[in-house]
């Protein structure tokens, strides 16, 4: 057992006039949190300094306040600009608590994929949102990665799916739910498409919407196959196959006429694919009824944008001036 022999003490010996003098400074300045000047120094410290050559006394304030500062004391001066020692005081600051947490790139990356082995729910989700808003790179893309169990590898659940196909096959109706809403709907299946490479959808009549609408596939989770045939007679079209946001129907269609950078007119060309546009000299009019889908393209390249109507641009400023009225919250 180690005795008291083996921690000797520190040797306690009287300070020494420059250790007094710093003490005393030290102890002036945590006792005053909003800082003392040079002048008030003189006053409430006239042993040491309130000599008759006020700049040796300055100097000597300096070299005192340098030494605090090496011993990790982080002395500031309180106004910056021009100033003076003589009205603009010193004081220590005070180190800020960062409770936030931090994650290095690899926790977020094994958190990430943890969250995601699990069933999503809405909790989780808004948990995610706010764990990764900054790197929502590191979020798995479920389409590209999809979650497989150690325990269960080899068997995926395709109930959904060919519950779906063979309804669509029989023209029979199927009651339904769709994603996190729990009120379950009847609908029709037309058919299923197949958006871009990775997205599938079902084109199906909502008996309780009693229109055409578009369905994710992995979000429909069959609850009852019926008996019952269709009630609708629909005839798919081309515009009902069309996929692209500015095509959704939000509004009347309407005509606005774009001038888009040389630089980027392949990029915009490849954003309108499945949309109706023409060209007319250097512009293009682009028909759309959904013309806020525009303004994705325009928030990543807006250099892009040379010229457009008057009306859309206001559109256009009102909503990046929502986004940043939203951002002030986060």
């Amino acid at each position: 057992m180690a005795s008291f022999e083996d921690f000797p003490m520190i040797e306690v010996k009287k300070m020494n006039e420059t250790e007094v003098r710093l003490f005393s400074l030290l102890f002036n300045l945590l006792r005053e949190p909003k800082g003392i000047s040079f002048q008030k120094f003189r006053n409430i410290m006239p042993r040491f300094y309130k000599n008759e050559d006020i700049e040796s006394d300055r100097k000597k304030l300096y070299r005192d306040l340098n030494q605090l500062k090496s011993l990790g004391f982080n002395i500031k001066v309180a106004q910056y600009g021009y100033q003076s020692e003589d009205f603009f005081p010193y004081y220590i600051e005070k180190e800020s608590i960062d409770r936030s947490l931090k994650f290095s790139k690899e926790e977020l990356e094994y958190l990430s994929k943890s969250l995601y082995s699990a069933e999503l729910t809405k909790e989780l989700i808004s948990l995610s949102q706010k764990l990764f808003s900054y790197h929502l790179d590191l979020i798995p893309n479920q389409t590209k990665h999809p979650v497989t169990h150690d325990s269960d590898e080899t068997n995926v659940d395709t109930s959904n799916t060919e519950k779906i196909l063979q309804a669509i096959k029989d023209k029979r109706a199927i009651t339904i739910v769709y994603g996190y809403d729990e009120k379950e709907r009847t609908i029709e299946p037309y058919r299923l498409v197949r958006k871009h490479t990775t997205d599938f959808y079902v084109l199906a009549y909502d008996r309780g919407k009693k229109s055409l609408r578009r369905f994710i596939l992995p979000k429909i989770t069959v609850k009852k196959e019926t008996k019952e045939e269709f009630f609708s007679n629909l005839k798919i079209t081309n515009e009902d196959l069309n996929f692209h946001p500015l095509s959704l129907k939000t509004h009347d269609e309407m005509e606005i006429l774009f001038q888009i950078h040389p630089e980027y007119e392949d990029r915009w060309k490849l954003f309108l694919e499945g949309a109706k546009f023409e060209t007319i000299e250097n512009q293009y009019k682009v028909f759309t009824t959904n013309q806020n889908a525009l303004f994705q393209f325009f928030v990543i390249l807006p250099e892009a944008l040379v010229e457009a109507s008057a009306s859309w641009k206001d559109r256009f400023a009102n909503h990046l001036q929502e986004w940043e009225n939203l951002y002030q919250f986060v």
